[in-house]
């Protein structure tokens, strides 16, 4: 452990500016739903019981357990924090250890007198510090707002206990892989596992998958309701298991290695003659596991539509929600479910063309790109070769969602057509992604991981919550502007070629300014 205290420091100073942004941001987004419901809603319990009897909803949040104006915001914002909380602990204690590796800056600091384990150490302490704090910054905000101080510290609690979770989660995928990108693969299909087993509980009815899932464990606190912290024991006993076995594979295993060794290309070969073809050789891992994902998410989320029941469209929030999600008066609640999770997997897909881009970056900064260009490869193909697979890329996965989704769901041609209308939606992400590469290299990551977060999250929580109607609020992302075909809307081109012109504006921007500017 010697030298520990030293490399917690230095983590919390690269840590100083990020943690603090992501912290206020989960604070800001239960606090301010709090405000909202409480601003908009005259009657909560009203609200409560008809957001009971609406599965679909319940899938994507969780069941109501408090009619109360905190219960409900709870409701409408708590599985997304888990989430995404989630999502950060395992970017976080990745960058921090398999990324320190990779990069050789693990190996510079361990010539002095750092012991085997002050790495691993340091950075469980920073993120497992960070993930209490965040739960208590929401606690705190919470009660600030008027919520229960019980119900709040039981939320807080929970909120920390997920971030416990995957930060476990990710300590021993660092432990496994040689590259960091494939770390937080193999961490990231544990939460979406995760958050799967507990939509599925929540959709289908058979709660008991809660018990299954990370993300489930939180759930079954049920803030303000019954406050019952004591479920969060299994998420203490998940982390210190996880660590365990983190602290046991780091002792077994050579520094900047994995457990699971890289599979090396054949020697000499003749496959890699052109920069698509390398593209393909660095991308094909990505993409398959995206395809795979969606293929089986696709037939989940279908067969969860055969237990959809109807109800009656009485009550404000009902009208509401079949207004923003239904194109038609004769659109039934399984047209609207259908829509929404497709819906829900265009969101997602947004990430892949932005994490595929950012392949460019990494074979910038390791100097591969520099040897690359100094063959007959101009820096427009090389950049494009990696372009075409993000494109191409999130095109391939959402079909396979839409086609499997549909055949089980007994829909396939409206929920494939709803699938594939993603596309110039995601397509949009990848221009940013190309744009900050060719402008802002530095700052690329940064601004890719911004705007997915901004994507998935101003149109239907951020943008209300500062007081932005959803309405007005839409037209800053472009996913909820696509024409819902798959629940009886007509097929407008319209949106579709917009997302196409803004796409083809930022990528002559990003590869212009790649063509211009020094490899850094």
């Amino acid at each position: 452990m010697t030298g520990t205290w030293i490399l917690t420091k230095l983590a919390v100073r690269r840590e100083r500016w990020i943690t603090p942004l992501w912290m206020l941001l989960l604070a800001a987004l239960a606090a301010g739903q709090v405000n909202r419901y409480a601003t908009s809603i005259p009657d909560i319990a009203e609200f409560a019981r008809e957001m009971m009897g609406n599965k679909a909803l319940t899938a994507f949040a969780g069941e109501v357990y408090s009619p109360t104006v905190a219960g409900m915001a709870v409701w409408k914002n708590a599985d997304a924090i888990y989430t995404i909380l989630g999502l950060i602990a395992i970017l976080a204690i990745i960058r921090h250890t398999r990324g320190e590796e990779e990069s050789g800056r693990a190996e510079l600091v361990g010539s002095g007198v750092i012991g085997r384990l002050a790495p691993l150490t340091a950075a469980l302490v920073v993120t497992s510090v960070s993930a209490v704090l965040a739960g208590l910054l929401t606690a705190i905000a919470m009660i600030k707002v008027g919520a229960d101080a019980t119900g709040s510290l039981a939320f807080g609690a929970a909120i920390a206990a997920a971030g416990l979770v995957f930060i476990g989660i990710g300590a021993v995928a660092a432990q496994l892989t040689q590259a960091a990108r494939t770390a937080v693969g193999v961490a990231a299909i544990g939460l979406g596992i995760s958050y799967g087993l507990r939509f599925i509980a929540d959709g289908s009815g058979l709660t008991f998958l809660k018990w299954l899932s990370p993300q489930g464990w939180s759930h079954l606190v049920k803030p303000y309701g019954d406050n019952n912290v004591a479920v969060l024991l299994l998420s203490l006993a998940f982390f210190s298991v996880t660590v365990a076995i983190a602290y046991r594979l780091n002792a077994r295993r050579d520094l900047g290695l994995g457990l699971i060794a890289e599979r090396q290309g054949p020697a000499g070969s003749v496959r890699l003659r052109n920069p698509l073809a390398l593209a393909w050789r660095l991308q094909k891992g990505l993409l398959t596991g995206w395809t795979i994902g969606y293929a089986v998410a696709g037939l989940v989320f279908g067969g969860l539509a055969l237990s959809i029941p109807e109800v009656a469209r009485q009550g404000a929030a009902v009208e509401e929600f079949f207004r923003r999600y239904t194109g038609s008066p004769d659109a039934t609640m399984t047209d609207a479910y259908l829509w929404l999770i497709v819906l829900s997997l265009g969101y997602v897909s947004a990430l892949y063309p932005l994490l595929a881009l950012l392949r460019l970056r990494g074979e910038e900064l390791s100097g591969r790109a520099e040897l690359l260009l100094t063959t007959p490869v101009s820096r427009l193909r090389w950049a494009a070769s990696h372009l075409i697979f993000a494109m191409a890329g999130s095109a391939l996965f959402l079909a396979a969602a839409g086609l499997t989704m549909g055949l089980v769901s007994g829909e396939p041609g409206k929920v494939l057509a709803g699938a594939l209308i993603q596309i110039p939606a995601t397509w949009v992400l990848a221009g940013v992604g190309i744009l900050a590469f060719g402008l802002l290299p530095k700052a690329a990551a940064a601004i890719s991981w911004a705007a997915f977060l901004f994507v998935n999250l101003f149109g239907e929580v951020l943008g209300p919550i500062i007081g932005i109607d959803y309405w007005i609020a839409k037209y800053f992302v472009p996913f909820p502007n696509l024409p819902m075909v798959t629940s009886g809307e007509a097929f407008s081109a319209t949106p579709l070629l917009i997302m196409v012109a803004v796409t083809a504006v930022l990528t002559v921007a990003g590869l212009t300014g790649l063509k211009r500017r020094a490899l850094v």
